[in-house]
């Protein structure tokens, strides 16, 4: 019993390893030669508004979501990714559900990986996640998740707008379920990536978004996600 327990004393420890660990050791690299890239970020975009209040912690932000999927964004972080990867590591193509990978934990990532049932020669996946992070933007006690439009109402009517992008890139052994890597993209200064918007591109509701206001935030989310990517690749030392 004894041993039992320093064994899974030892597996669990090596598990929280794996997950805290922000950048791919040399042994790990030397093991990855082609890779299947799993991008979900960019199925759902959310309208979040604090208002003004003096006790917000008493309750949640105004939160709707829009289905964006027609937006491509997942497409366009999978390119660059593979144009990013192409002189080191072969791309190879995986058949796997978006929605599967909406919400996740390191535990339900094994799990999700083993069921892919895919090419036995992909050595690891790449997949980028929603994450969350500290409301940044406005200051509040609330977090903000994936890929969104933030409103901070404040007294005397003036507001903090902004597109945020809180995503994570992590990279996980194929043929283990073990992650090798797992990185919070943020700027070069460390902060959630976002990019200020005016406060007309707030909509009445989410479903009342006009032409305009559309193309705003499809081209500013665009943008904040693949300028992002670039650096945090190189930081988990995928690419050079």
């Amino acid at each position: 019993m004894a041993a039992r327990g320093l064994v899974a004393l030892f597996l669990t420890i090596s598990l929280s390893a794996s997950a805290d660990s922000t950048l791919l050791s040399p042994p790990d690299l030397a093991k990855i030669r082609t890779v299947a890239i799993i991008s979900a970020v960019g199925q759902t975009f959310s309208f979040e508004r604090v208002r003004a209040g003096t006790f917000e912690w008493l309750g949640s932000p105004d939160t709707t979501y829009l289905e964006i999927s027609d937006w491509k964004i997942d497409d366009a972080v999978t390119k660059d990714i593979e144009a990013a990867l192409s002189k080191r590591i072969t791309v190879k193509p995986s058949r796997f559900d978006r929605g599967n990978f909406s919400t996740w934990n390191y535990a339900s990532l094994r799990q999700q990986i083993f069921l892919l049932n895919d090419d036995p020669n992909i050595d690891a996946y790449i997949l980028v996640l929603r994450d969350w992070h500290w409301d940044s933007i406005g200051d509040s006690v609330h977090d903000l998740q994936g890929l969104g439009l933030y409103r901070r109402d404040r007294a005397g009517g003036a507001q903090s707008n902004a597109v945020f992008a809180s995503y994570r890139i992590v990279v996980v052994d194929a043929h283990t379920g073990a992650t090798y890597a797992s990185r919070e993209v943020t700027t070069a200064d460390s902060r959630l990536p976002t990019a200020n918007v005016p406060p007309t591109t707030w909509p009445r509701t989410q479903n009342d978004l006009t032409d305009a206001q559309r193309k705003l935030l499809q081209f500013d989310i665009t943008r904040i996600v693949t300028s992002t990517l670039p650096r945090t690749l190189a930081e988990m030392k995928l690419t050079k």
